[in-house]
């Protein structure tokens, strides 16, 4: 049995990166207290991770399932090769998914440093991506269209 898609998400790309955006604020905002770092962090994971859809969506159409950052990643930029240098930040911050949400045997450690990288790792990937489809819609309206567009949504 193959894995299913979630149909009721949202195909609108900049409904994704409003989220990520979201998620950005609120790992900002967690970053303050010391128990709350690992919660924060999360927030990075989901940010990167709705980012990567959001540029899928733009280009294709679709994102895939699943939340594996390195692999959205790296199945990005294997189409795109901008989105390579992203790689070892979605390295960095991948184990923050499930293992910032469930009681782990062996805790997490995480220090104010590293969270304020990943914070900034998530920011960056983000306003990258933004203006990578800013920059492709300018391109667009100015009658540039890129022949390698995977979409026809706009």
């Amino acid at each position: 049995m193959g894995r299913r898609s979630n149909t009721s998400d949202s195909r609108r790309y900049y409904d994704w990166l409003d989220y990520a955006e979201a998620d950005i604020t609120a790992a900002l905002d967690l970053s303050d207290k010391e128990e709350t770092y690992l919660c924060s962090a999360f927030h990075c994971q989901q940010a990167i991770e709705k980012t990567l859809k959001a540029y899928f969506l733009y280009e294709d159409g679709y994102a895939p399932d699943g939340h594996n950052i390195i692999f959205l990643c790296r199945k990005l930029s294997g189409k795109y090769r901008e989105f390579e240098q992203w790689i070892d930040e979605c390295i960095e911050t991948n184990n923050y998914y499930i293992q910032t949400r469930y009681p782990p045997d062996k805790p997490l450690d995480i220090t104010k440093n590293k969270l304020e990288y990943l914070i900034r790792s998530a920011k960056r990937l983000f306003d990258f991506t933004l203006k990578q489809i800013e920059n492709d819609l300018r391109r667009e309206e100015n009658g540039n269209n890129r022949t390698d567009k995977g979409n026809t949504k706009r």
